[in-house]
């Protein structure tokens, strides 16, 4: 009974990884990377922010723009006024103003507000960067443990007719007790593994799901089927990596436009210092009446036309534009450092994570022979075993060995491809397995 019970449970385990995307049915969403990143960027939460602030940033420059424009307005008056007499006053008219000159401050402004609209189209090109690393990252994890999965149902597959084998061969005398106990518990140890991993698969799928925003509907991915081999892999200079970074990195260039957006508040704040020059027009109507008498008596009214050009000479205000202009000077200086700093960590990142690529790929290529070889091994001790040549023991241990050479493999390939990725994001080429 014991053993059918086990039977039992394996071959449910394996009806469930086979049916496990029939079994949600249309609920199930497959994904593939490119699928993942197009997804993300449309409904992550980062990068909907940043998409809200493109669309303040579009806004204020619309209302940059505007500010060249003459301001009109009409008004409209009725009153009365008592003395000893009641009198009716009334007026209708229109009033425009044009500010001429300002010290160049509305032409700063839209420039800066320009330079603000430009910029934040590339705060929602970083925030896409920061997403797609997160979602690499969750994607990659979740194609490791699904590889490491498929190698695990062919060790528990043969670890169960192993199991069954040695049950017979107990039975008869040919087996000792202890290396049948050997063989259950490895049957077992392989079942809970594969327990663990579908566990770990279902804990992975669930992070991509929040990263992607997906709440009410089940995600999976698309297996791999890429035939990477780590001796096809080059890795490029340095050079050549920091050059393609420093023309695509959004940061690089947000730095840039933080230092000339800082300069043009200097100027914002220089041009308080400077005259203002407006030209005013209006045109009113006015018409009254003496409502006390009888018969009521109308006061002449008339059409009034006004045209002035106004000067206004700052003087004095308390050092408020004094302290304002040497306050924006202040931040230009620490814009300059920013970029200067910007600058140093772009270098440095593509420095650590050149190091990491070149890195892993030799552990990927050390690793990948290794697995290879011990693979190898533990089919022949298997067949070995079956034959009597070898001990339990023995067999055992090769596949022990084999199982963590495998790991190892595993987790140097995946963070190889990791750091791939992240480098292609850097220096802006398209994201694909």
């Amino acid at each position: 009974m014991k053993i059918s019970h086990r039977v039992l449970f394996i071959v449910f385990s394996l009806c469930f990884l086979a049916f496990n995307g029939i079994a949600v049915g249309q609920d199930t969403v497959k994904l593939t990377l490119d699928s993942c990143l197009r997804y993300a960027y449309s409904h992550n939460l980062q990068v909907r922010t940043a998409a809200l602030s493109r669309e303040s940033a579009d806004a204020t420059l619309t209302g940059a723009k505007l500010r060249f424009l003459p301001s009109i307005n009409a008004s409209a008056s009725e009153g009365y006024s008592w003395s000893d007499q009641t009198t009716r006053s009334g007026s209708v008219g229109i009033n425009g103003s044009l500010t001429l000159f300002s010290g160049l401050e509305n032409l700063l402004n839209y420039r800066y507000s320009k330079l603000g609209a430009e910029q934040s189209v590339l705060k929602v090109q970083q925030a896409e960067n920061t997403v797609g690393i997160q979602i690499v990252q969750a994607y990659l994890t979740i194609l490791m443990n699904k590889e490491k999965l498929a190698y695990q149902q062919e060790v528990l597959e043969t670890s169960h007719q192993q199991q069954l084998e040695g049950r017979l061969k107990y039975e008869v005398g040919r087996l000792l007790e202890s290396d049948y106990l050997l063989l259950e518990a490895n049957y077992t140890s392989a079942q809970a593994e594969i327990e663990n991993t579908l566990l770990t698969i279902e804990d992975n799928l669930s992070d991509l799901a929040m990263l992607l925003d997906i709440d009410d509907r089940v995600v999976d991915v698309v297996p791999s089927n890429d035939t990477l081999r780590a001796s096809e892999r080059l890795v490029p200079t340095y050079d050549t990596l920091l050059a393609q970074a420093q023309r695509s990195l959004p940061d690089w260039q947000i730095s840039e436009m933080n230092v000339e957006m800082a300069r043009l508040n200097v100027g914002m704040a220089r041009s308080a210092f400077l005259p203002t020059l407006s030209l005013n027009v209006g045109t009113n109507y006015n018409n009254g009446a003496v409502v006390s008498d009888n018969p009521v008596t109308t006061i002449n009214g008339g059409l009034n036309t006004s045209l002035t050009l106004g000067l206004s000479v700052p003087i004095l205000n308390r050092g408020a534009s004094l302290t304002q202009y040497k306050q924006s000077k202040i931040n230009l200086q620490q814009a300059e450092l920013q970029h200067r700093q910007t600058q140093v960590d772009i270098e440095n990142s593509i420095q650590g994570l050149y190091i990491t690529l070149q890195q892993a790929l030799n552990r990927f290529r050390s690793t990948e022979a290794l697995a290879a070889a011990y693979r190898a091994s533990y089919d022949v001790y298997v067949l070995k075993f079956g034959e009597g040549a070898v001990t339990t023991v023995e067999m055992l241990q090769q596949q022990d060995k084999y199982l963590s050479a495998l790991n190892e493999y595993l987790q140097n390939k995946y963070n190889y491809i990791l750091a791939e990725k992240q480098m292609d994001i850097y220096t802006g080429k398209e994201i694909k397995l």
